[in-house]
């Protein structure tokens, strides 16, 4: 049992909003897809991680989440018609996730041209990592090694306080988006996929710095993005499941640099400035679902409306994976991969991963900043610029 945290109340609340907000991490790769072997990993896994099995019980601040037992299920899709560039051909990955109900994780084989395994978390039981956590135990049960286990019941608010006793202040609403203004009415996100080979130094930096680019190219205006850390390497010997992932921000100007924007977060990070919360954040969990729904519907409606956000997106590196880790069962992963969780509260929201040989950017957009063709330009835009300095 664990104690709710308020961001992960505002993912539950949000959720029915701009469904599904989970992490969805996807494995392409080569050989075949057992069910059974698969099932039995799942299970084994999680049993060792009981983070994969919780659903939410009780109200308000007195909410919890619970170990149901159960193992989350696993799924098998046709996936001949997915090309792994985007959404269409993959409706599975627009399924919500319950969270009073198993399963609020799952894992789906998709059978194809390229078969795939993707992991589905809700985002308001992990975070990113947390979500690695577990696929590496499954992946330990198919090769029938020991897995190590979780179990952790620490938040993001309890490891912040654990080294950070400053507040933040919430920054005005005046974030100019990278795909500039918002057109139409039409609600939910849009995603795409891109591909890079080799290695890209300061990946993240660089891709602040062109995304800033292409927000001034529309418009001129201030420009200032989240980056997502994880703050497990606070804590060496932690392993956990849990949501444990809070933010720095950056602002960028005409003259700030890939360099300039590195040594800001080092900065940052040097001194626990992803640890500061807004003070009054955790009065979110004295306040009914419904009324936080509520509330974010308006403030995305009113951002939408006026074209200027909170912030210009949000950034989270999932860095470099070694892809001969994720084998087993027949199966052996080529690629990895992860589908940002749907929200409209962020203008743009872009997931980078990294491999041997490779890179991977996803971005994901409200689709009313996307129509046009403009989701696709912009991250071509960004990873044209990544593929002239790449190693």
């Amino acid at each position: 049992m664990r104690k709710m945290s308020f961001n992960e109340r505002t993912y539950v609340a949000t959720d029915s909003l701009c469904p599904p907000v989970a992490n969805q991490f996807v494995f392409d790769g080569e050989g075949v897809l057992d069910p059974y072997l698969w099932r039995t990993a799942v299970a084994v896994a999680s049993e060792a991680n009981p983070g994969a099995r919780l659903i939410l019980k009780g109200h308000l601040a007195w909410s919890r989440w619970i170990d149901s037992g159960n193992p989350p299920r696993v799924r098998e899709i046709d996936g001949s018609r997915w090309d792994g560039h985007g959404p269409e051909g993959a409706p599975v990955l627009l399924e919500p996730l319950p969270f009073r109900e198993s399963p609020i994780c799952e894992v789906i084989l998709v059978h194809g041209p390229v078969p795939r395994v993707v992991f589905r978390t809700h985002h308001g039981v992990m975070d990113g990592r947390g979500t690695l956590c577990w696929a590496e135990d499954v992946f330990r049960a198919l090769r029938k090694e020991n897995v190590m286990g979780s179990t952790s019941t620490l938040t993001e608010v309890q490891m912040a306080e654990s080294f950070q006793k400053q507040f933040r202040r919430a920054f005005p609403v005046e974030h100019i988006a990278p795909t500039g203004l918002p057109e139409g009415d039409a609600r939910g996100v849009i995603w795409k996929r891109r591909s890079i080979k080799g290695k890209v130094p300061l990946l993240l930096p660089r891709c602040a710095r062109f995304a800033a680019e292409e927000a001034w190219r529309h418009a001129e205006g201030i420009v200032r993005f989240a980056v997502a850390v994880d703050m497990r390497p606070r804590r060496p010997e932690l392993r956990s499941t849990g949501n444990l992932t809070l933010d720095l921000y950056v602002e960028i100007n005409k003259n700030t640099t890939p360099e300039l924007i590195a040594d800001d977060m080092a900065y940052q990070l040097r001194h626990g400035f992803e640890g500061r919360i807004k003070k009054y954040d955790q009065l979110v969990k004295y306040i009914p679902l419904r009324l936080v729904r509520f509330g974010a519907q308006k403030m995305i409606r009113d951002r939408h409306r006026k074209g200027r956000y909170g912030l210009s997106g949000i950034f989270s590196n999932l860095g470099r994976v070694d892809l001969n880790f994720f084998c087993g069962g027949g199966f052996s992963a080529r690629s990895f991969w992860a589908v940002p969780p749907a929200t409209e509260y962020f203008p743009f929201f872009l997931v980078l991963s990294g491999y041997e040989g490779g890179s991977e950017l996803v971005l994901s957009v409200p689709k009313n900043l996307g129509s046009a063709g403009r989701l696709d330009d912009t991250l071509e835009c960004i990873a044209r610029k990544l593929e002239q300095v790449t190693r």
